[in-house]
């Protein structure tokens, strides 16, 4: 019993120890409690606050204050007009045409009057080559022709000279004509008077001495006669012969004349290689390249000369070479207009039309080379400068256009969905579009221009309670453009 008494009275310093601890065990836990209520509402009180605060900051005026258990969502509408179609290219300049100048003849470079950078005039003498050979050739050349016009003249003389032969000898065949008529004539005399003699002489009544001399005066007669005959004969072979005399003359004429044509030629050719010796420009340009000084031995291009003389590039006007992707293909045309920008002249854009396109792709890039010309009155566009070219491919449309994000899922057939909010509600709309450039998209038909489209659906769904908390009103412009990425078609 004793024992029991002992165990269960406490001894006066424990008695002390133990209130002690209860003290310090009891202030611990109101210091405990006091820090868990200043965490407590320091997290949640102050952040219900800050939230509460933040959503009244993005909601506007009027746009559903206090909402409880809807989702916000941010909103856009219709923008009136529509997408321009274009295709943004790389592309680079070159002179709207560029000629290398090699030299036809070979010599020595005797004159050189341009160098690089100098502006030429159509043709302008630009240098010359020394070659007296082809200048000998050319004298030669001329004095033969004027050889050969000479023999013209003197073959049309020959031709007047055969010509009065011929004439002569006519004349002559008709006057031996005549005179065969007359010594017939005086046979037929002699032949009757003879006759008549012969009678008298056998009636004699004259003496045979003078039927004698008649019959001399007879046979000289028929002499003449015959005599007359051959002189017929001799002047008509001279008459022959005068007129194949006129025919050999105007052969020779002929071949004369001929010869004239032939020595032209050759003085025409000799001509044009003395023409080669100067070097001209094609048209109306400037310098871009000088291969050689004044002096040096120029070896022509038909001996195997393979280094230009000079290069000379026309600048008036100026081409920009792109290549237009496949997909924008079906939908360029020559005389599209496009907008270039240089990085060379800053921000300037420079105006311009599609001049031509290779018709076919190549295979390897799927691309079609594509020249765009620009006018260059100011020489402000050099050969080689790069930038961008952007080819209208279509204006813009009537359409109006949504933010490509607003649409749900993908879009087929001409087809895509929207959610519009219907009585606090999102409600899945389906709405008919045309072109889509990636950005924006066209809207043909299925909302109109009141209804808020929400973007960025996330986990929207349709019938979801939502309100607007941000707005896209009519923002911006329709009028998007399709790009393509820079550097991807590099010409």
């Amino acid at each position: 019993m004793s024992t029991a008494t002992i165990a269960n009275t406490p001894t006066p310093g424990a008695s002390v120890k133990s209130g002690r601890w209860r003290w310090v065990v009891a202030v611990a836990l109101v210091v405990a409690a006091a820090a868990v209520f200043g965490w407590y509402y320091s997290t949640h009180m102050k952040g219900a606050s800050a939230s509460t605060g933040t959503q009244e900051a993005s909601v506007p005026a009027g746009e559903h204050e206090g909402s409880e258990g809807t989702i916000p969502v941010e909103t856009t509408r219709l923008s009136s007009g529509g997408i321009m179609r274009a295709s943004t290219l790389i592309g680079s300049v070159q002179p709207f045409a560029e000629a290398d100048l090699f030299a036809k003849v070979s010599g020595y470079l005797s004159v050189l009057n341009v160098d690089y950078g100098d502006h030429v005039k159509k043709n302008q003498l630009l240098a010359e080559i020394d070659d007296p050979e082809i200048l000998m050739d050319a004298e030669k050349a001329d004095a033969d022709l004027q050889q050969a016009k000479a023999a013209v003249a003197q073959a049309e003389a020959f031709i007047e000279s055969a010509k009065a032969d011929r004439d002569a000898a006519d004349s002559a065949v008709q006057q031996a004509v005549a005179e065969v008529d007359r010594y017939v004539s005086a046979r037929h005399y002699h032949e009757k008077k003879f006759a008549r003699y012969q009678e008298l002489v056998k009636n004699r009544a004259i003496p045979q001495q003078i039927a004698d001399e008649e019959e001399e005066d007879f046979d000289s007669a028929k002499a003449a006669e015959v005599a007359s005959q051959k002189a017929v004969l001799n002047s008509k072979a001279q008459f022959l012969a005068a007129k194949a005399r006129v025919k050999k003359a105007e052969a020779d004429l002929a071949e004369a004349k001929a010869n004239v044509q032939v020595a032209e030629a050759k003085l025409s050719r000799a001509k044009v290689l003395v023409g080669y010796t100067k070097i001209t420009s094609p048209y109306d340009g400037v310098i871009t390249r000088r291969n050689f000084f004044p002096g040096a031995f120029i070896r022509s291009a038909a001996e195997g000369g393979g280094v230009p003389l000079l290069t000379v590039a026309r600048t008036d006007k100026v081409r920009v070479i792109t290549e237009i992707p496949d997909r924008d293909v079906p939908l360029a045309d020559v005389g599209d207009e496009a907008d270039v920008t240089l990085d060379a002249l800053g921000g300037e854009v420079l105006k311009g039309k599609v001049s031509l396109f290779a018709e076919t792709e190549d295979p390897t890039s799927r691309t079609m080379h594509t020249e765009i010309d620009l006018p260059n009155p100011k020489n402000v566009i050099r050969p080689g400068m790069y930038g961008i070219a952007k080819v209208i491919l279509d204006t813009a449309t009537r359409s109006a256009t949504l933010p490509a994000s607003a649409l749900v899922g993908e879009a087929r057939e001409g087809k895509a969905d929207v959610y519009v909010i219907k009585d606090g509600k999102a409600k899945k709309t389906q709405i008919k579009i045309g072109v889509d450039d990636g950005l924006r998209v066209e809207v043909l038909s299925g909302i109109t221009p009141q209804d808020e489209v929400i973007l960025n659906i996330g986990s929207v769904t349709d019938g979801a309670p939502v309100h607007a908390v941000q707005g896209d009103p009519v923002a911006q412009p329709a009028h998007a453009v399709r790009q393509e990425p820079a550097g991807s078609h590099a010409h």
